[in-house]
């Protein structure tokens, strides 16, 4: 007799809730971004802060950081470049790797840019306790690192 499959809810799952969460935030935070009318949406947003944190990082690097393919980011840098955020230099060694720095124009940027979005994740946590939002970021923490 063939065993029954396990039931499945998707709307338990850790993975989907994950993924439901984080499309909500980014989605508010575009729409907070074009309300006020900064030119970048959520995901754009994400590639200046890897860029602002470690400016001067090669863009393979910034892939690897952001989970995307190469060619997603070099089309992702490439919108941020033409707003003039952001400049993509050749390496010394090899003139084929870029190298990705943050422009006057992008460190201007991010000073809004950076407390709209901290407005946007304190409204994501509303209603819930520092400790509850520290034990949350605790535990996904420990998931990335499982299967990162």
């Amino acid at each position: 007799m063939a065993r029954k499959p396990t039931k499945y809810k998707l709307q338990d799952s850790l993975g989907y809730l994950t993924y439901q969460a984080s499309g909500v935030i980014r989605k508010t935070i575009s729409r907070e971004l074009a309300r006020r009318g900064y030119p970048l949406g959520a995901e754009q947003f994400s590639a200046l802060v890897y860029i602002w944190d470690a400016d001067g990082e090669p863009q393979r690097v910034l892939a690897e950081k952001m989970y995307r393919d190469k060619s997603t980011v070099t089309r992702l840098v490439g919108q941020i470049e033409a707003m003039g955020y952001v400049q993509r230099v050749s390496g010394k060694q090899d003139t084929r790797e870029k190298r990705i720095f943050l422009t006057e124009k992008g460190r201007d940027l991010m000073t809004g840019v950076t407390r709209l979005v901290l407005e946007v994740l304190q409204l994501a946590v509303k209603g819930i306790s520092k400790d509850e939002v520290k034990i949350c970021k605790d535990i996904l923490r420990r998931v990335w690192q499982n299967l990162a």
